[in-house]
């Protein structure tokens, strides 16, 4: 960087800082939505669980 002036380093600087922002974002925003479908599988799962007949029960719960 002996060849750059101050306004090149600065340059250099942000174009880091902004790549390394977005890459966070990406990843952060990839695994927010795997735990997303993850949720919604199971919640997908525990719906399908709950058909069906079922015994009417003669305990009381208060």
């Amino acid at each position: 960087m002996k060849g750059l002036g101050n306004f090149g380093k600065i340059a250099v600087g942000w174009s880091l800082i902004t790549f390394s922002g977005v890459y966070a974002f990406i990843l952060s925003k990839n695994s927010i939505d795997k735990k997303r479908v993850e949720s919604m599988q199971i919640r997908d799962r525990m719906k399908k669980a709950n058909f069906g007949e079922y015994e009417k029960s003669e305990r009381k719960f208060v």
